[in-house]
């Protein structure tokens, strides 16, 4: 009698919605990590987990859900369905946080890089090894996790918050 062979990738996952998420990796309990009663977001072993629904949910490499959303919050409605509107821009407004230039960019991308949360090139992109790294390091200081430059963020680095334009 042959043994059923476990497939040797991960297979998409159904969410709450009954579509395919396939952006879940893994799925743990809660009790398999300590620290589900602090926060709803844990770095182990190169992937995000997120605490959701008494569940762990590890997500593929490079994919973090900002604000746990499974869209951005501009894609809902496609083909210009609201065309007397100009598109949402994305600039952090919510924040209050002013967008920082690549001189910030850089000092962040090799702050991160001399404490071993970065590993790409200083190059003042704001893209998204950058922006999974400052998440990482947000993780370990116990900081509100936005994955963008926050003023509390820039604080702890020890760089000072650009210039409101």
């Amino acid at each position: 009698m042959a043994s059923v062979a476990r497939p040797s990738q991960t297979l998409p996952q159904r969410g709450v919605n009954g579509r395919i998420d396939h952006h879940i990796a893994e799925r743990h309990d809660g009790n398999w990590h300590g620290d589900w009663d602090r926060g709803h977001v844990h770095f182990d072993h190169g992937r995000f987990f997120v605490f959701d629904d008494g569940f762990w949910w590890g997500l593929d490499d490079g994919y973090f859900p900002w604000d746990y959303l499974p869209y951005y919050a501009n894609d809902y409605y496609p083909y210009d369905y609201y065309t007397d509107v100009s598109p949402y821009d994305n600039n952090n407004a919510s924040y209050n946080i002013a967008a920082a230039d690549s001189v910030t960019v850089q000092a962040v991308q090799t702050q991160l890089l001399q404490l071993g949360y970065y590993n790409g090139s200083i190059d003042g992109v704001f893209g998204p090894a950058t922006r999974d790294a400052v998440a990482r390091y947000q993780i370990a200081k116990q900081l509100s996790v936005t994955g963008s430059l926050s003023p509390d963020t820039l604080q702890s680095l020890g760089l000072p918050a650009p210039a409101a334009s």
